[in-house]
């Protein structure tokens, strides 16, 4: 069966790493996002999806998808993207309460949703989140879920992983000389080439260098040249920086 075309109709996906509801959690789908899906032939009930917007694969119950050609359309035309923490709405006689990064027709709400002045103000807007691997939202959150998200807001498609991104920015990368507000700060544990980590160089004019990052919660922690200073010690070892990227839209 080949695959076809879909969208996320629930506020947020689990797309796991095997047909299995105790399978790792790598991302979620977010309402309205699109995705290519087949029916997995040994797992009934489960699909196998790749989501259009990072080419990001796993699986996820077929209950969570429309592929109806009318849902198909209604997602397809003009769209408005939710961009605060959370968004209530009604739709269909019922109320969704939608995670920013969700796209929405725009005719389910009266005007465009504002956006902040950056990336990095994306991000603090999820201050306090509580941290959940694979997870893309307020309620649980990721340190590449949260700086994927944080440029999607923005109009930046950048890849899921922390380890994806540092590859795709090999052309921005800068010294811990050179941080910038706003940019991209990476980090490994025992290897230098296997990045495990990233979050947004906070440096607001006001004090030393912090580093805003999903790790327990999403926070800001120091930031040193040879990693982040958490409870007196080096918790994530520097790897490097790469300016964050900005869509001109």
């Amino acid at each position: 069966m080949a695959m076809q075309p879909g969208v996320i109709r629930v506020p947020l996906a689990p797309i796991r790493a095997a047909a299995d509801d105790c399978a790792e959690m790598v991302t979620q789908g977010l309402f309205g996002q699109h995705l290519q899906w087949e029916l997995v032939s040994d797992a009934p009930g489960w699909a196998s999806v790749v989501l259009k917007d990072d080419g990001y694969s796993g699986y996820t119950d077929v209950k969570l998808l429309a592929s109806a050609p009318e849902a198909i359309e209604a997602f397809s035309g003009e769209s408005n993207m939710l961009t605060a923490p959370l968004t209530t709405l009604e739709w269909e006689g019922r109320p969704y309460h939608l995670p920013a990064g969700s796209s929405v027709p725009s005719g389910l709400i009266p005007h465009v949703p504002p956006r902040t002045e950056s990336p990095i103000d994306a991000a603090h807007t999820f201050l306090g989140a509580p941290y959940l691997w694979g997870g893309k939202s307020v309620l649980g959150m990721d340190c590449s879920g949260l700086t994927q998200l944080a440029c999607a807001l923005h109009g930046q498609a950048i890849p899921r992983d922390a380890s994806q991104q540092w590859a795709s920015l090999d052309q921005e990368r800068k010294p811990f000389e050179s941080l910038a507000h706003g940019d991209l700060v990476f980090f490994h544990k025992a290897d230098p080439l296997k990045v495990t980590h990233v979050g947004f160089a906070w440096l607001n004019g006001v004090g030393s260098p912090h580093v805003l990052h999903a790790s327990g919660e999403v926070r800001l922690d120091p930031l040193q040249p040879d990693g982040i200073l958490r409870d007196g010690a080096i918790s994530h070892k520097w790897t490097g920086a790469a300016a964050c990227p900005i869509s001109a839209g």
